[in-house]
């Protein structure tokens, strides 16, 4: 990727992670009128700490001439294309079982339900949207 979006990515981690801590240290968390306040801190945290780790291992990993003509050889770009589009399919049926399995066992609460199928529904509109762009212009 981009050097820019890693900086960027490193950037986004740092001020989460700092974020969190803050809420953390000014008790801020407490006041927050949510179920669990302090896993805010926790998951602000872990959300900050996966960006940074993501962001610094892109911006110092070097790749040679051989694996940036290997990563964009067409065949290459094929089977991982090939890969993805499998691993979606299996996603969406497997996502769709669990979220109704969550639901009807009464583990899925109002609001990660609604957020969970429209994050999915987002996820179909894109697939169907980019099919026809695909399908138009090729």
């Amino acid at each position: 990727m981009n050097k820019r979006l890693m900086t960027f990515f490193t950037v986004l981690g740092v001020i989460i992670l700092l974020g969190g801590l803050l809420t953390y240290g000014l008790g801020i968390h407490e006041m927050v009128p949510v179920p669990r306040p302090d896993l805010i801190v926790v998951g602000t945290s872990l959300i900050g700490i996966l960006f940074i780790i993501w962001g610094v291992c892109d911006l110092f990993a070097k790749k040679t001439k051989e694996m940036e003509i290997e990563e964009n050889d067409e065949r290459n770009v094929a089977l991982s294309n090939a890969a993805m589009a499998s691993g979606f399919k299996v996603m969406n049926v497997t996502i769709a079982i669990s979220i109704f399995a969550l639901i009807f066992t009464g583990y899925m609460t109002v609001v990660p339900c609604f957020t969970i199928i429209g994050a999915y529904a987002v996820g179909q509109i894109v697939f169907i949207v980019r099919l026809w762009f695909l399908n138009k212009t090729m």
